[in-house]
């Protein structure tokens, strides 16, 4: 009997700490924005590199779409942006409230970064 309400004990303590570690295994995105002020589509390339150095967009609430253009797996991040990422099998979608600036897009699946995976988005 005591072995018995040792082990459910021991079972709802690792349920419970396993709850607390939180990520379901998709990207973390922050709660939308709303209204858009401007939408910008990222494409990831296969070679490492996303479509374009850079992008720009307005201030305020942006879009964000993010297209795999090849067949390698990716993500999209916004330096200084915590908890947003996007992934990408096929296409993935958020949104970002963005104050004016210069900000590093970057990719963070490893390696891809060095290699030269990073544009700057202009917000203005």
């Amino acid at each position: 009997m005591h072995r018995t309400i040792t082990s459910i004990a021991g079972a709802a303590a690792l349920a419970l700490a396993l709850a607390g570690c939180g990520s379901s295994g998709g990207s973390a995105k922050p709660a939308a924005c709303t209204p858009v002020a401007s939408s910008i589509t990222v494409g990831a390339l296969n070679n490492l590199k996303f479509d374009a150095a850079s992008y720009e967009a307005t201030t305020g609430c942006v879009q964000m779409t993010y297209r795999n253009e090849g067949s390698l797996a990716h993500t999209l991040l916004v330096k200084g942006q915590p908890g947003f990422k996007l992934a990408v099998g096929d296409e993935d979608v958020g949104r970002l409230e963005l104050k004016p600036g210069t900000y590093k897009l970057y990719c963070d699946v490893a390696g891809h970064e060095a290699a030269g995976m990073v544009a700057d988005l202009t917000v203005k």
